[in-house]
């Protein structure tokens, strides 16, 4: 496996992408694509070469807002982006290139497909990686910018309007379904030699269903945030859509397991791999082929310092935790006269209660030291030898957990409460966290504090607060006092950098003012 990413990189760097606008690029000549596809290596060649642009992506969703809504004790106490300050324009304007340059590799193969020597079953298995890869990148953009510009099957050049979210995700849900149909399940998958695929980068049908899971929660959580002239479809016939595209999955337990325990989390599904995980890039393992291309494609890098990072203290960290607030989100409880602790507190934070004696409170502030993801990257030659790198893991887009949660939103949003808690308590379950009560209150709201305990730093809150509608108290600053208006004009959406000679563009009245 590893000399195709060998190979995959170099073509990855051989490709000429541009500062130009997204739909300046010129596509290449028909004859000349033509040429490069006359065999199903063709086009597998082609799928790896979208693939690495998906691992670019990663880098680019932790800067995106993501970062924005996880929970953190350090921007609430002043200062930060996650305050809503749309004078520091910089903390809110990101460039959307590389999905676009996603879509358009993605789109080169199609017209040539039908032309290639293969079987029809390995002609599908291409479409249905196409339309995965379509379907993905589109649940980044309208998730992150809100209306964007929506390419089918052919990059149109020249000038190009931002379509309606809400089309571009009814778009992506077809492509969806598509890929879900057509592509097999991760323990079938072959590569074009016939042999089986062995790592999670492949798009398969699992991993089709759960970007058609989270495409259709978003449409139907976010539906407060289309124009009224938009917002006239059935939210229930979407939720019924998540709970079925989730099932899809969970009932798949030939191919897709929880982890025994948190610490396995941290240990074994973070790293990579694992049968929890449902769709992954690749990144562990390969430090001396791909360098530096891609070195922060984690928001561990944002919040994890010591011990992982032992270049770094806590108070050098971007975001931060209290000790106060991990006791109080994974708390102690008695059972049988004896203490139980949730375990996630011990796995996703590093010697809790040690570091938090008084004595150590001028280097701490109080503050806890995360170490969710454990493998570090360290230079290996020259005078920085045993200098922490990055991390030596993958980037896990989809797992089991998540997708658990969700079909436990989905539910109790058509009332099945009964199917919801059961779903809410499998990952409790696990954690050796208590079960849900009905004194705990608002069951949707218990859920979404779950997924924020479980997904903790992966960079899900921000999406599970607005797709639940929960900005006016989960959210930060600013954020909580925006009105309806503020919402129509796309204040949780990212300004758009890169469009400047694109004269159908524009950027969401919201920031209008502020540009």
């Amino acid at each position: 496996m590893k000399h195709c990413y060998i190979i995959l990189l170099l073509l990855f760097g051989a490709i000429n992408w541009s500062c130009e606008d997204t739909l300046t690029m010129t596509p290449e000549a028909s004859v000349t694509f033509g040429n490069a596809y006359q065999t199903e290596k063709d086009i597998e060649s082609a799928m790896f070469a979208v693939e690495s642009v998906v691992r670019g992506l990663a880098s680019d969703c932790v800067n995106w807002s993501s970062k924005l809504g996880e929970f953190d004790d350090y921007f609430s106490n002043g200062g930060g982006f996650a305050l809503l300050q749309p004078a520091k324009l910089n903390g809110y304007t990101y460039t959307w290139n590389k999905a676009y340059v996603i879509l358009k590799e993605t789109n080169s193969p199609l017209p040539f497909l039908n032309d290639v020597p293969m079987s029809e079953e390995r002609r599908n298995f291409y479409r249905g990686q196409i339309h995965f890869y379509k379907a993905f990148t589109y649940l980044h953009l309208v998730r992150n910018f809100g209306d964007c510009m929506l390419i089918r099957d052919e990059v149109v050049p020249g000038p190009l309007a931002r379509t309606s979210w809400v089309d571009v995700v009814d778009y992506a849900i077809g492509e969806a379904r598509a890929a879900a149909n057509l592509l097999p399940e991760y323990s079938d998958l072959k590569d074009a030699d016939g042999d089986a695929v062995t790592y999670k980068s492949f798009p398969c049908k699992g991993a089709a269903n759960a970007v058609l899971a989270h495409l259709c929660a978003w449409k139907a959580g976010c539906k407060y945030m289309a124009p009224s002239v938009k917002s006239g479809y059935d939210e229930n016939a979407l939720w019924q859509a998540v709970d079925s595209a989730c099932t899809a999955i969970i009932s798949r337990d030939d191919v897709y397991e929880l982890a025994s325990n948190p610490e396995a989390v941290c240990t074994s599904v973070l790293a990579g791999g694992d049968r929890e995980s449902i769709y992954e890039s690749i990144f562990r393992g390969f430090a001396d082929e791909f360098g530096d291309m891609n070195p922060t494609f984690l928001l561990a890098e944002k919040w994890q310092t010591y011990p992982v990072n032992t270049s770094r203290l806590t108070l050098s960290s971007n975001y931060r935790m209290l000790v106060s607030s991990v006791r109080e989100m994974f708390p102690t409880r008695e059972e049988g006269g004896e203490e139980v602790t949730d375990l996630r507190r011990d796995a996703y934070f590093y010697k809790l209660d040690s570091l938090a004696h008084d004595t150590l409170l001028p280097l701490t502030e109080g503050y806890a030291f995360p170490w969710k993801w454990r493998y570090a990257r360290l230079e290996t030659s020259g005078t920085g030898t045993g200098m922490f790198r990055g991390y030596d893991q993958n980037k896990i887009w989809f797992r089991l957990a998540d997708i658990i949660l969700l079909r436990a939103e989905s539910r109790v949003r058509l009332g099945n409460i009964e199917g919801a808690i059961d779903d809410l308590n499998r990952i409790r379950k696990r954690a050796n966290a208590k079960p849900y009560e009905s004194a705990e209150g608002d069951l949707r709201y218990a859920i979404f504090k779950e997924r924020e305990k479980e997904l903790l730093m992966e960079g899900s809150r921000w999406y599970d607060v607005l797709r639940n509608e929960y900005y006016k108290t989960e959210l930060y600053g600013g954020y909580r006092s925006v009105s309806q208006q503020d919402i129509l004009d796309g204040c949780f959406f990212l300004i758009v950098n890169g469009e400047a000679n694109n004269t159908l563009f524009v950027q969401y009245p919201f920031w209008q003012k502020y540009l």
